[in-house]
């Protein structure tokens, strides 16, 4: 009986150790994957973003994804004019708007510098274009700005919608993105855009069969 009990013990100890050894690794993957100046994921994720799309799906028959990619228009001269305290306040603010704007479901990353990738499950391109890219849309058209003494300052960008392709590695996506923002980006800085004139532009490639 006295075994019994010890043995009983001994499983529940190393139970409750087990779990708490889990949970330090979770705490310390958390910390190890999180951008600390937005609170979103960093760089890091995109090493492992494809086995977390699969503990996303958790079970889900739904096989679309959507990535968006996001740069902020003229990041360097706002640094080079303001300052690099307000361009941090900009990725803040930019980072808190993206928490807001998608599901808890889908994946928010700060690929580095001004530059952002959002991973939208169960989404196609012309699904997300209509709602959350709408919304992202009409925030980085003037609507979300910073206070500097008595300026105004709007945070301008540019958003992709990528069909996610899982036959390509992540960093495939992202070169394919990139590519295609920055023909975008260029194209648009070569004309002069009237003040009223929204200067966010939107980049939608084929539906790919995943």
């Amino acid at each position: 009986m006295g075994h019994t009990v010890k043995s009983d013990r001994l499983i529940s100890t190393l139970q409750k150790e087990l779990l708490e050894a889990k949970q330090t690794a979770r705490h310390w993957e958390l910390l190890a994957t999180t951008d600390d100046l937005t609170g979103l994921h960093n760089r890091r994720m995109l090493h492992n973003v494809d086995q977390k799309i699969s503990e996303r799906r958790d079970g889900s028959k739904t096989t679309e994804l959507t990535l968006l990619f996001i740069d902020l228009d003229d990041f360097g001269k706002l640094n080079k004019k303001f300052g690099d305290d307000v361009g941090d306040e900009a990725l803040r603010l930019l980072g808190k708007t993206i928490r807001k704007n998608i599901r808890e479901s889908d994946i928010a990353i700060r690929k580095g510098g001004d530059e952002f990738v959002i991973i939208l499950m169960g989404s196609t391109p012309e699904m997300a274009s209509a709602t959350v890219v709408k919304r992202l849309q009409l925030m980085l058209d003037g609507e979300l700005s910073l206070k500097v003494g008595d300026t105004d300052i709007p945070i301008r960008g540019s958003i992709g919608v990528f069909a996610y392709d899982q036959n390509i590695t992540p960093f495939e996506n992202l070169k394919q993105a990139d590519e295609l923002m920055r023909t975008q980006k260029q194209a648009r800085k070569a004309t002069l855009i009237p003040q009223n004139v929204p200067h966010i532009s939107l980049i939608t490639t084929p539906r790919q069969s995943l």
